[in-house]
């Protein structure tokens, strides 16, 4: 199984949240190969105000998804 986990960019000006696919039994790494730091992860809220900047995806970790799900319909 796997959750998604959001954190925040330092590489992007204005920051803004990236979102990544990690595994639920190793949530250390994501799907995309980048270390996740437990420090850096954001946990939204339903009653916070609308953030100024969308949040974004991240597009290694979601081809790894989409790869996964395609070869599994086959």
């Amino acid at each position: 199984m796997y959750e998604m986990w959001a954190e925040h960019d330092p590489a992007v000006s204005p920051p803004a949240v990236v979102w990544h696919v990690v595994a639920k039994d190793d949530a250390s790494s994501s799907l995309c190969g980048r270390f996740l730091e437990p420090s850096q992860r954001v946990m939204p809220s339903l009653d916070a105000p609308a953030p100024e900047t969308p949040d974004r995806y991240c597009d290694p970790c979601l081809l790894t998804v989409r790869t996964a799900i395609a070869a599994a319909a086959r």
